[in-house]
């Protein structure tokens, strides 16, 4: 089994946890997550973007300042605006967090029930989950010498057509190259890649 299938077999856990729904981001640097995978319902997405809910929601707040895991009604995840209980009323009736990781490559995971509490061993099991996910995106330390080169002709504004002509390979072996790069960082274009290169300190 590869990286992503490792992914996405842990995230399919998720949903055994959470009937109702689950938002997980991956390794979140700014605003930026590495990876998102939500199965909230989408009104209220929908509603959380249109209202600008992100800045406001306590639980983006407590996983910034304390982490770790609780419950949506726990007495210390204070909601002055209703986020949570707006949440409520399209359906997330009850929820469990978890946040894990620095503040510049935090994962965050809510899961969501209709008919009870989450209980505190199926928190922990999200918990483990959250844990193995982000370790298995760990961002890798070095490249080795194929991928190296593929990242140097990247930053230096080419493309495949110029890694082909650098190493004497065929277009195709470059493309598939730099797919490969793109793999390895978990990036979704060229652009990506590179982008989360710097944020690695790769280059």
């Amino acid at each position: 089994m590869n990286t992503i299938e490792s992914i996405d077999s842990e995230v399919a856990k998720l949903g055994e946890l959470a009937p109702a729904g689950y938002f997980l981001a991956l390794r979140v640097r700014g605003a930026s997550p590495l990876m998102v995978f939500k199965t909230f319902p989408q009104d209220w997405l929908d509603t959380y973007m249109e209202n600008g809910y992100m800045m406001r929601d306590p639980v983006t707040t407590w996983a910034l300042t304390i982490g770790g895991t609780i419950r949506w009604s726990s007495p210390f995840l204070p909601d002055p605006f209703g986020v949570l209980r707006d949440a409520a009323r399209h359906g997330l009736t009850y929820g469990a967090s978890i946040a894990h990781g620095p503040r510049t490559a935090l994962t965050l995971c809510s899961i969501c029930r209709q008919d009870r509490e989450p209980t505190q061993e199926e928190i922990a099991q999200a918990r483990e989950i959250v844990l193995r996910l982000h370790a298995l995106t760990e961002p890798p330390k070095a490249l080795d010498a194929p991928l190296t080169a593929a990242l140097g002709v990247l930053a230096a504004g080419g493309g495949a057509d110029r890694l082909a002509r650098e190493l004497g390979i065929s277009e195709a072996a470059a493309r598939a190259r730099i797919r490969d790069l793109c793999t390895v960082l978990f990036a979704a274009t060229p652009e990506e890649a590179l982008r989360r290169a710097r944020d690695a300190k790769l280059i």
